[in-house]
C-alpha cells in the first residue's frame, strides 16, 4: 500500500509535452492522487529547449525555478529572465513561452490547477 508514495525522480517515467523541445517532464504527483485538484511535475529542458507560445485554458500554472536559467514570456510582456529561486505564476488563458538559456539545463518544478 505505501510502496509507491516515496520514490527516486529518477524512477519516475518521463514525457515531452507537445510543443516542446529540448524537455524531459516527470510527473511528481498524479491528478488521481489528489482527487483531480492539481499536478506537480519536474520539468527539465537542456540549453535552447523551448516550450512554444500557448496557453492554459482552465489551468493555473506556477512555476519555481530549481537551477538554469530562463527567458518567460507572458502575455504581451517583454521577456524576462528568471533564474534559481524565481516563482512564475500564469493565470488560465495567459498565453506564456519559456527558453531555457543554458548553459546548464532549466529545471523547473511547476504545478497545475486543475491538472491539465
Amino acid at each position: 500500500m505505501t510502496d509507491n508514495l516515496i520514490q527516486n525522480l529518477a524512477d519516475l517515467a518521463t514525457y515531452v509535452p507537445p510543443g516542446h523541445s529540448g524537455t524531459e517532464n516527470a510527473r511528481l504527483v498524479l491528478k488521481d492522487e489528489t482527487g483531480g485538484s492539481f499536478e506537480m511535475v519536474h520539468g527539465t529542458l537542456a540549453p535552447g529547449g523551448h516550450a512554444a507560445r500557448h496557453s492554459n485554458a482552465d489551468a493555473f500554472q506556477a512555476m519555481y525555478v530549481l537551477g538554469g536559467a530562463a527567458e518567460v514570456a507572458l502575455g504581451g510582456a517583454a521577456p524576462r529572465r528568471c533564474g534559481a529561486g524565481d516563482v512564475v505564476r500564469i493565470p488560465p488563458g495567459l498565453e506564456n513561452e519559456v527558453t531555457s538559456l543554458g548553459p546548464e539545463p532549466l529545471r523547473l518544478i511547476i504545478v497545475y490547477s486543475p491538472p491539465i
